[in-house]
């Protein structure tokens, strides 16, 4: 349950569960990387675990 808003510094990113606490704002692009790396890390894990992640919609 992640939140990502933006500020007048950047993107921030957040937790539904900690809505106190937030990232540093970044620039556009570290955003979009980040994101990136964490679905390929997530369907990296999925796989190791032997579940076909294609059931995961492309971002």
């Amino acid at each position: 349950m992640i939140r990502i808003v933006h500020s007048d510094e950047g993107w921030r990113v957040g937790s539904v569960f900690t809505p106190d606490f937030w990232t540093p704002p970044v620039a556009w692009e570290v955003l979009v990387a980040e994101v990136k790396r964490f679905d390929r890390v997530v369907r990296e894990g999925i796989d190791g675990m032997g579940i076909d992640p294609a059931f995961i919609p492309k971002p």
